[in-house]
């Protein structure tokens, strides 16, 4: 198996008419022997032929930025270098293009596909062994060089957010700290992807549970394309992972274990992995950027004339490439389909309308530049982008949308709620089912609840004790008083909050665990030690202990729908009439 992983950046620094960064080396084409502070030297791939990944010219090896340290038995070394997997990290390494976009790659191979070929002893289809493999990479912990300073430890997914941290440092001009505070409305961790190649011509559709992409160049070479998402646990919360799943034959040279392997590889191949590779990215570029344009957040905005011009020629760029007929010899339409079939799970994205009015704007701009074939591509893109958004806004006309707040500890009846919903044709996001790799829990969040038609917050003694479902129920109270069209559904599972001394009692639970995380951030900070790591748990229970009466009135005052014990069956119209009204 040969596993990539990529990791988009967006660098809003290239908004500003003198973004305080530096300029050495210079990307796209860095000189020969230059470095990056902190991270490597910058390799040079005219001079040696090393890998098939992708086809950028110069990179930087950015070995010492990604640290596969691990602790214990989860010790990269200890885990996967030894048999059976005898897994190898084949690169480390980082790339810009010296404006909005830079990327981390990292790329590790092993000898999955013999465990594969043998009797599963627990049990499992060949799907949840591939799966459950991938997920222990994903998983696997590493630390992330940031300045001369190491992270903690974080799960190679969820990466993102450090390796901003660290590029942001690496790359400012002038004085700057250690606090990832100052990265903010700066630099932003874009939705990882995952390259997943299968040396087997035994895998199909079936066994991979994974849509097949038609591909026509790519048969006579034997090779197979599937797309799906891989899902995988922190905690509680479910993740998911949009991946790309390429199937080639049991030839030795499909997957190369050393350099020398390289040299054989099918060029087909390699250059179906550029363009999945560059896909991603460019559509992670292309929705930031429609984003800034459409937002009202002061700190994106876009007022200069010329910065949006050269925003909007990056943006061209970008939609120049995705509606590109042939990439590399090879026939991309139905490659980009797929990418935006695979982003259509994102809760997280722009509103419809948001988006139209945004292409509207952009068609405007481009009206004005010369007539030439390039020009005309783009704009026939955009004319069916426009077409394609307009006929899913009708469709979703009747498109009824819950986002259900709740505490992991009420999951089970939860899950039973959100089955019944969906049953009777709700679209139910839950963070437990939606959320989409590297997502900030709290922009999860947000974008859900302004993305719902209505939110269904499900109250427990469990829920109103809970830090993230405190901050869901006041942004939903927030929401609702300046949105009216939003719906706020309470629903208790118990009825604990009714009673006269329930707030005195959880405000006092909140407090003991307030003094206990002030307790260990002094202690920390006595030591001299850093304690960031418990900043958002003491401000998101702070903010729930002073709201806690307000929200508790709330909920009395509204009419709250049990769903406790037999409950859901026969309130189950009630939610639902609730939610259309």
């Amino acid at each position: 198996m040969f596993l990539t992983l990529q990791i988009p950046l967006f660098d809003y620094r290239f908004f500003e008419s003198a973004p305080q960064r530096t300029e050495r080396p210079k990307w796209p084409e860095p000189g020969p022997k230059e470095r990056i502070r902190y991270f490597g030297e910058v390799v040079d791939r005219n001079a040696r032929y090393v890998g098939p990944w992708d086809d950028e010219k110069k990179y930087c090896n950015a070995a010492g930025v990604i640290n596969f340290c691990g602790t214990e038995h989860h010790h990269f070394y200890k885990a996967f270098y030894a048999k059976p997997n005898n897994a190898r990290i084949l690169f480390r390494r980082f790339q810009s293009d010296g404006r909005c976009l830079s990327k981390f790659e990292i790329g590790i191979n092993d000898q999955l596909e013999t465990s594969l070929s043998g009797p599963a002893g627990d049990g499992k289809d060949i799907s949840d062994r591939i799966t459950g493999h991938i997920g222990k990479y994903l998983l696997c912990p590493v630390k992330i060089k940031i300045g001369n300073r190491l992270s903690g430890f974080v799960p190679l997914v969820e990466a993102g957010n450090n390796l901003k941290d660290a590029y942001y440092w690496t790359t400012t001009v002038g004085k700057k700290s250690f606090d990832p505070k100052d990265v903010q409305h700066r630099v932003e961790h874009c939705e990882p992807l995952l390259l997943v190649q299968l040396q087997s011509d035994t895998i199909g559709s079936a066994e991979l549970k994974a849509q097949q992409v038609d591909m026509p160049f790519t048969k006579h070479a034997g090779i197979k394309l599937f797309c799906r998402h891989i899902s995988y646990n922190i905690g509680r919360t479910r993740y998911q992972l949009k991946t790309w799943i390429i199937v080639t034959p049991e030839k030795k040279e499909t997957v190369p274990v050393y350099a020398p392997d390289f040299h054989s590889y099918s060029q087909v191949l390699r250059y179906l992995r550029i363009n999945l590779l560059r896909i991603h990215v460019e559509t992670c570029m292309e929705k930031r950027l429609m984003e800034t344009f459409g937002t009202t957040n002061d700190a994106y905005q876009v007022k200069d004339a010329q910065v949006r011009d050269r925003l909007y020629f990056y943006l061209h760029k970008i939609l120049l490439n995705l509606s590109n007929i042939q990439r590399n010899n090879q026939p991309q339409d139905k490659l980009v389909e797929a990418a935006f079939r695979l982003d259509e799970y994102y809760y997280g994205s722009m509103r419809i309308e948001d988006r139209i009015k945004m292409l509207g704007d952009y068609q405007d701009w481009l009206s004005k530049l010369p007539v030439s074939p390039k020009n005309e591509q783009v704009k026939e893109y955009v004319q069916q982008s426009q077409v394609a958004l307009q006929e899913a806004q009708k469709a979703k006309a009747q498109d009824y949308i819950a986002f259900i707040s709740y505490n992991h500890a009420d999951e089970k009846k939860v899950n039973l709620l959100k089955d019944k919903l969906e049953g009777a044709g709700i679209t139910v996001i839950l963070d437990s089912a939606s959320m989409q790799a590297g997502t900030a829990i709290d922009d999860f969040i947000t974008a859900s609840i302004k993305r719902a038609n209505a939110i269904v917050s499900v109250v427990s003694k469990n829920s109103l004790t809970s830090g993230w479902v405190g901050v869901e129920t006041i942004n939903a109270m927030f929401i609702k008083k300046y949105f009216p069209e939003k719906k706020f559904i309470p629903c208790n599972i118990d009825s604990e909050f009714m009673k006269d001394k329930f707030t005195d009692t959880a405000r006092a639970k909140l407090r003991k665990r307030i003094r206990a995380i002030e307790k260990m951030a002094a202690a920390r900070a006595a030591g001299g030690k850093r304690f960031v790591d418990f900043d958002d748990e003491w401000r998101r229970l702070e903010n729930l202990d002073k709201a806690l009466p307000e929200i508790i009135q709330y909920l009395k005052n509204d009419l709250c729908i049990a769903i406790g014990g037999r409950s859901l069956n026969a309130n189950l119209n009630k939610i639902l009439n609730a939610i259309k009204a």
